[in-house]
């Protein structure tokens, strides 16, 4: 594999694996070397590298670098045909070796966490030590959708019954188009709208300029190619992981979940949490699906680091 002289600043590197798919990521902190902790941290939907940009403080503390890797058809990594859940371990992998990280722990964010499930069921602890799932998003279809808000629960059954080009032109009329608009204050607009819909404390979070200016940029980045990818991804995460979470080794698995969650229901976590037996699991009171991340990294971190 090579990287590409196309984009090499620290939060826009790319590089091409064996079979020429381009994929993109982020460093936060110092550059990865032997001495320093290393994380992957894999993004929500839709996302992509840049929501890692809100760690960049907290990886001078700690001393860890944050790689932040975009899924196939988000940011700057190309698409993937027929891609499967499963096949991201190994993608991880690849740019663990390219980077020479030897060993690692992986974060997954919301959308990102069934990513981060398979990379602990799939990548041996020889390589991978330890997982964190922050507001995660578990099987459905299993584990039943109690709790959740109504529009999240129309946009996965869309996604779950509808062809990725139908989801797309969905997530295009709320954000894609906007996402793509040479105006900013378009997307910013069309994104707080959608945000009406969801939890005050969620609402809340995005009265901060620098949050908000963080996860809308993360919108705008996840979109620029269009909107295919980020439908394929809610595809994948509501229909059959391709594993069952009994198949994940509990014992380096930390789950992290807000009580008032109303994305991914606290049902949906404890349910989970039952299934992978030996997890730690850690409920916050007073969280929500956008606040835990926000208000609770530190100690997420700390968690993975120690």
């Amino acid at each position: 594999m090579a990287p590409n002289s196309e984009s090499q600043s620290p939060d826009s590197q790319t590089f091409t694996l064996p079979n020429g798919r381009t994929l993109g990521y982020a460093i936060y902190g110092p550059l990865p070397s032997p001495s320093v902790p290393a994380i992957f941290y894999f993004h929500g939907i839709p996302g992509s590298r840049k929501e890692a940009l809100l760690c960049t403080t907290l990886c001078a503390s700690f001393s860890v670098t944050i790689i932040a890797i975009d899924r196939p058809g988000m940011g700057i990594s190309t698409p993937q045909p027929g891609r499967k859940i499963l096949d991201w371990p190994s993608d991880v992998l690849a740019i663990a070796d390219y980077l020479k990280i030897a060993q690692f722990s992986v974060i997954g964010d919301s959308g990102g966490s069934p990513y981060a499930l398979a990379c602990a069921k799939a990548i041996p602890e020889s390589r991978l030590l330890k997982t964190a799932v922050v507001s995660g998003f578990y099987p459905s279809s299993s584990l039943g959708v109690k709790g959740m808000l109504f529009p999240v629960r129309v946009m996965l059954f869309a996604s779950a019954w509808l062809p990725t080009v139908a989801v797309a032109k969905v997530l295009d009329w709320e954000c894609g188009n906007a996402a793509r608009d040479p105006n900013p204050m378009v997307l910013e607009k069309a994104f707080m709208k959608t945000m009406e819909k969801r939890h005050e404390k969620d609402r809340k979070c995005l009265e901060d300029e620098e949050i908000r200016k963080v996860v809308i940029g993360s919108t705008r980045e996840a979109l620029r190619q269009g909107s295919e990818g980020a439908a394929v991804d809610l595809g994948l995460v509501v229909g059959e992981w391709g594993f069952g979470l009994e198949e994940v080794v509990g014992q380096r698995v930390v789950l992290w979940h807000g009580r008032e969650d109303v994305n991914t229901p606290l049902g949906m976590a404890e349910k989970a949490t039952g299934a992978m037996k030996g997890c730690e699991f850690h409920i916050l009171d007073g969280e929500t699906h956008l606040s835990l991340p926000l208000n609770r990294l530190e100690g997420i971190l700390r968690d993975l680091v120690r």
